[in-house]
């Protein structure tokens, strides 16, 4: 008798990934007209790999399923695999062409890999190309086997308290963090339709923050402990600036600070460095604002007084809807682009809230797609911040780069993102890569 039938035994679990194998063997028996297609969600930007989006991927290929004997599987990673028989490649292109619509904001639908394949989706012939689609199959189920095992093997990880902050603050003291501080240029569009580098914003990576400082540690657990966290990160961040060996100033520093922080003696020796040379801008989160704003006024009037620009950052098209940014009386406004802002409904609202601080002191952050550089620059907005314009920049650096021969687009973009460590290491000519080029002939 097998015991294992009645639970006595060792059940092998069932997976996504179990199955789809299962299912591309018995497709291989007969592969006639078969066809799979591999959307690669797990490779989306966390941000953007939300469940419910996912969900709706997933549904808008039924259809599918029903009309060509498909079948289709989720797998634990948010990919989506979907196999079917005499299918007409323009009906599986019509939805794919809208889901990349759904995931417009994110880099991946639109970004091409080394070799000039499309990132987002991939098609097989499963009668040409079975081997290929099977070798798939296979290592998914091998990766998700890891990664159960890679789960199973990890320590879960402690919420911040007031003990093991303790800890966290002492790894930061004996840690060089130049390697987790980011970049990101800021471009302003003038009228005759160039684009030059406004400012270059400069802030931590948390996900990198904690892989360093506390992969034991979940640094985000407790928002007041984080809070002081990020007051003791402000002036690490200020004393890296200082000393990061940069090739070519920015024009402006833009840095995101707590209030407090301005009071510090680590910020005014920032300010006295950077005098004269590089102008300075700083961003303030909307929620910081909120928990503290008298400290904030007295924080922008200082900045006023001293030369300086503040930013009222973290704003949306629903924060819009509920606050009067023009209230907080900064220099700019940065607001998330989102895809649904085209809509008219949506873009009226944006017009009526955004009216009174004027269109000229708007920042469109988070512009991944050509889309949202067009309808900003329509409503008037003439600074942009995102991955597009990070790849654009890239591409005019290696088409004036004598190195550029030896990198890809992709690393280039890597490498003008970090301040520190081997990506930059890497890269033929440092001074190159900080002089962020301008954009001619921008349309």
């Amino acid at each position: 008798m097998n015991a294992g039938a009645f639970g006595g035994g060792k059940q092998e679990v069932v997976t996504p990934e179990g199955l789809l194998y299962d299912a591309a063997e018995r497709v291989g028996r007969v592969r006639e007209g078969r066809l799979a297609l591999h959307l690669h969600l797990s490779q989306l930007l966390p941000s953007n790999r939300e469940e419910g989006r996912i969900r709706i991927a997933f549904r808008m290929f039924e259809s599918m399923v029903d009309a060509y004997r498909g079948q289709m599987f989720l797998m634990s990673n948010s990919d989506i695999v979907l196999i079917c028989k005499d299918a007409r490649v323009n009906d599986l292109d019509a939805i794919v062409y809208k889901l990349r619509a759904l995931f417009s904001t994110d880099p991946l639908t639109y970004a091409e890999s080394a070799d000039g394949q499309d990132r987002f989706v991939s098609y097989y012939d499963i009668e040409a190309d079975y081997d290929s689609f099977f070798a798939l199959c296979g290592r998914m189920v091998a990766d998700s086997k890891k990664q159960a095992a890679d789960l199973r093997a990890a320590p879960p990880a402690q919420p911040l308290d007031a003990k093991n902050l303790t800890k966290v603050l002492e790894r930061i003291g004996a840690t060089d963090i130049a390697g987790v501080v980011r970049r990101q240029a800021c471009v302003h569009i003038n009228q005759r339709m160039t684009a030059e580098v406004a400012f270059q914003e400069f802030f931590m990576s948390i996900m990198d923050l904690q892989k360093v400082l506390a992969p034991d540690v979940n640094i985000l657990a407790n928002r007041w402990l984080f809070q002081h966290l990020s007051q003791v990160l402000d002036l690490r961040v200020l004393s890296v600036l200082q000393n990061c060996g940069l090739r070519k100033m920015p024009s402006a520093f833009s840095v995101n600070l707590n209030m407090a922080t301005i009071e510090t003696p680590v910020f005014q020796q920032f300010e006295a460095a950077i005098r004269g040379r590089a102008g300075l801008v700083v961003e303030f989160q909307l929620l910081d604002i909120f928990n503290d704003l008298d400290g904030f006024f007295r924080a922008r009037d200082r900045l006023r007084a001293r030369g300086h620009k503040s930013v009222l950052d973290g704003m949306t098209p629903v924060t819009l809807q509920f606050m009067d940014a023009e209230l907080f009386d900064t220099d700019y406004v940065k607001v998330s682009w989102s895809p649904d802002m085209i809509d008219d409904i949506k873009t009226a609202e944006v017009q009526n809230a955004l009216g009174p601080v004027g269109f000229e002191r708007v920042i469109l952050a988070r512009c991944d797609t050509e889309t949202s550089i067009s309808w900003g620059l329509s409503q008037g907005i003439r600074m942009f911040q995102g991955r597009f314009l990070d790849s654009m920049g890239a591409a005019v650096t290696m088409a004036q780069c004598g190195k550029s021969s030896a990198c890809t687009l992709n690393q280039c973009t890597q490498r003008h993102g970090v301040i520190a460590g081997r990506p930059r290491a890497e890269c033929g000519d440092n001074e190159m890569l900080d002089l962020f080029p301008p954009l001619k002939a921008f349309r």
